[in-house]
């Protein structure tokens, strides 16, 4: 099924931990992340609480980081013990200062409960390269590069790793997982792929800020799998990338994408309001990940290729 966890995520799960003594908490369950978090837990058969903004089908507990009175969430990780929490809450949407206050804020909540009601606890926090913003030449940035966002949201993302790596050197057990483009099932229409799949299903122009813009994508399941990893790492580092270690032209992807399709559309280059928080080609040429520190540390890899994950994509939304 397009939206199936690889094999290899329960086999890397069974190896490394033991899964009746583990009990997780995925917060922002009902996202793109959290949804595939929850998911890869599931499949594994590991406990897990799945946390969301709002009640509904796939959530456990309606909690919002930022607006629910913060002894909430002090009550439920005093409640639940968690072993971990997989942090994938946040916005990629509004105001810059709506993006620092759900993305900031949301951190500071959580490592505050966490000191007081889940000290032993792992926590990944998921983070993004759009913290790095554009790398001096077109190399694969590892985790010691200066971080120069360009953009609102990378800003904010900045400043909630910011905070984690210092709940960190305070005591706490938390990694933050810098995740590259994301790509895969369920990709919203915040992202370029996610964008892209809605407008050919639609028949809206396709409209691109540009094609020239290089980026490394990494589907989610991959992403998902390190998270999970992440929870069971007893020495991970602060900062880990997590990409395909691959640079790949924006028009290339999408022509592929077009081929999947079979709409013979044709890419319109223009402003794209879907995408104001995130950093244009022109800001931002080319991006990539180096994941030698994710691989030794996590004993994760990607293993889903972009062309699978492109195809996965599509069919998951003509699915639905």
């Amino acid at each position: 099924m397009p939206g199936s966890s690889p094999q290899f995520v329960a086999e890397s799960v069974s190896a490394n931990a033991d899964a009746a003594s583990m009990r997780v908490v995925v917060l922002g369950t009902s996202g793109f992340m959290g949804q595939h978090c929850a998911q890869i837990l599931a499949d594994r058969g590991i406990n897990h609480l799945r946390v969301g903004r709002t009640p509904g089908t796939n959530v456990d507990v309606g909690l919002d980081l930022v607006r629910s009175p913060q002894a909430e969430l002090v009550d439920l990780l005093r409640s639940y013990e968690p072993t971990s929490v997989i942090n994938c809450a946040g916005a990629v949407r509004g105001t810059a200062g709506e993006m620092m206050r759900t993305n900031v804020a949301s951190v500071h909540s959580l490592v505050s409960a966490a000191f007081s009601a889940a000290p032993t606890a792992r926590i990944v926090q998921l983070g993004s390269s759009a913290e790095y913003g554009a790398p001096d030449g077109q190399h694969p940035i590892d985790e010691s590069a200066e971080e120069r966002p360009s953009s609102p949201y990378g800003y904010s993302k900045l400043a909630a790793t910011q905070i984690a790596l210092h709940a960190r050197s305070q005591g706490l057990a938390i990694t933050v997982l810098r995740i590259f483009n994301v790509s895969g099932p369920l990709s919203p229409t915040s992202t370029m792929l996610g964008g892209a799949v809605a407008r050919l299903r639609s028949g809206e122009p396709l409209i691109v800020d540009s094609l020239d813009g290089w980026r490394d994508y990494v589907d989610v399941r991959d992403v998902a799998a390190a998270a999970v990893a992440t929870t069971y790492t007893e020495e991970a580092p602060p900062l880990l990338n997590i990409g395909s270690g691959r640079a790949v032209r924006t028009g290339d992807w999408l022509k592929r994408l077009i081929e999947i399709s079979e709409t013979r559309a044709e890419p319109v280059v223009g402003a794209d309001p879907q995408r104001a928080h995130k950093s244009s080609a022109a800001e931002v040429s080319w991006q990539c990940a180096d994941i030698s520190l994710a691989r030794r540390s996590l004993n994760w890899s990607p293993q889903i290729t972009l062309d699978q994950s492109l195809r996965d994509t599509w069919l998951a939304a003509t699915d639905r």
